[in-house]
């Protein structure tokens, strides 16, 4: 590119595709995600390569699938040698930071302080770091808003509120006041991060927002908005339960996400710097939300496995677009570094990595733009496939492939498969796995799931797993 862009990435945690008021299939508010879809891109089927915390970020880091690193599970921390999105826009010149949610280290079962690992999270490329652990961890690990709330006296009753939502229906608002809520302590750091930014060097800020990841606990001003007899029930699930309560917290807790973007926004736009800035969000998976009877990620269906992916720039995005183009999380580092570099190709940057850069599709899309049609011919396709893959932590293992028409998953414990037409069937109600007119079908989409773990090999002269601490 003639002139770097700063790249503001935005994530959030256990953020269903659909849970955006764009979709009109929840009653959400998330102007500030609409408004990146109006002036940007909004990618409808962007999935996560490991719908779960560690793999997804490790993912999102180094543009490799769980297999690749090592980390399938939420189990150690990640390799640390690897390299990485922030560690070459280092060396194209960029001042990198990172704040919030990173999840590098599992920190649980060590009950650790994520603030005396701080100089091995900063190798990963970042030359400013305030990390957060995340609401659930932090009954367990400390982090800058445990030492926060500590200062304050307000620990303990946030870890013995934990221990009251351990293994109930966890459906209470957040008991303290909402400028104390994790993300409105991220949102308030990152602001004052952009606002004292020299702005001598291009920057890159990654900014780790934690809802709606559970607990179900959004601020009682948020929840308020929500009903929930209002919620749509759950998917192929007779016996809704707790779930329109859960929908409802959930709800408020995407909202305070979406305040939060809101915020980020102005201050760039504050600095007078918000259309020369990549503004990338997307979160790290997805959550069934009670969905043919099942709670949390790491399942193959599209609640757990499928992302909201948003992206601004005036120079690359027309205003507006909407892509049904299939991506995949893998593909937010490549973007990155082909709009810092010029360069399409992210080998050379993060060696044996899958990803595809999304900016020829975003630049065909502008070059064909017409006033009266915009979107009269489509851009290329990002891939014709994405992939993704579970560790078996939580739930039974799989690997998945889904094309435009449909998903294959092979789940590896016990062989079973499953085979869905998305384009008849978009809430996979119905395996035709087993039906003999698709056997021919299931056969074809196994030996291309087969073929692309082949093809996608770790980086590294040994087992990737022999860099994980366990």
């Amino acid at each position: 590119m003639a002139t770097q862009p700063n790249i503001v990435v935005i994530s959030d945690d256990q953020h269903r595709w659909d849970f955006v008021e764009m979709t009109g299939r929840f009653p959400v508010r998330t102007p500030n995600m609409a408004r990146l879809a109006r002036e940007g891109v909004w990618h409808r089927h962007a999935y996560s390569n490991c719908p779960l915390c560690m793999p997804a970020r490790c993912s999102l880091h180094t543009g490799l699938y769980a297999h690749q690193t090592g980390v399938n599970v939420n189990i150690g921390h990640w390799p640390l040698d690897l390299p990485t999105l922030p560690r070459a826009l280092q060396g194209l010149g960029y001042h990198t930071a990172a704040i919030g949610k990173l999840h590098v280290f599992e920190a649980v079962p060590e009950h650790l302080d994520l603030t005396t690992v701080r100089e091995q999270v900063m190798s990963l490329g970042y030359d400013e770091l305030h990390e957060v652990s995340g609401k659930a961890l932090a009954w367990h690990a400390d982090c800058e808003w445990t030492h926060m709330m500590q200062r304050k006296g307000l620990l303990d009753a946030y870890r013995a509120d934990g221990s009251r939502r351990a293994g109930k229906n966890d459906c209470f608002p957040f008991q303290f006041d909402a400028s104390l809520y994790m993300d409105a302590y991220i949102g308030d750091r990152t602001v004052e991060w952009l606002r004292a930014c020299d702005g001598e060097r291009p920057f890159f800020l990654w900014a780790g927002l934690v809802s709606p990841h559970p607990p179900f606990d959004a601020p009682d001003e948020f929840f308020r908005h929500y009903p929930p007899e209002e919620q749509p029930l759950p998917v192929d699930n007779p016996q809704p339960g707790v779930w329109p309560v859960k929908r409802a917290l959930y709800a408020g807790m995407v909202e305070v996400v979406d305040h939060q973007i809101g915020r980020i926004l102005a201050v760039l736009e504050e600095r007078g710097v918000l259309d020369n800035t990549l503004v990338l969000f997307v979160a790290d998976h997805g959550e069934m939300l009670g969905d043919h009877g099942l709670s949390g990620k790491c399942h193959p269906h599209d609640p757990s496995t499928r992302v909201p992916l948003l992206a601004r720039y005036p120079a690359l995005i027309l205003p507006g677009t909407v892509s049904d183009a299939l991506a995949e999380i893998t593909d937010i580092p490549a973007t990155c570094l082909h709009a810092a570099s010029g360069q399409a190709d992210v080998e050379s940057f993060l060696p044996r990595s899958p990803a595809r850069s999304l900016v020829p599709h975003w630049a065909a899309q502008t070059g064909r733009a017409t006033v009266a049609r915009p979107y009269a011919e489509p851009a290329p396709p990002v891939r014709e496939f994405i992939y993704s893959e579970d560790g078996g932590q939580f739930c039974p293992p799989y690997q998945m492939i889904r094309t435009d028409e449909w998903k294959y998953v092979f789940f590896t414990r016990d062989q079973s498969e499953a085979l869905f037409n998305v384009q008849d069937d978009p809430d996979e109600c119905r395996n035709l796995a087993a039906d003999p007119a698709c056997r021919e079908i299931v056969e074809r989409l196994k030996n291309r799931l087969l073929q692309h773990i082949a093809d996608t090999p770790a980086p590294l002269t040994r087992r990737a797993g022999e860099y994980r601490h366990t």
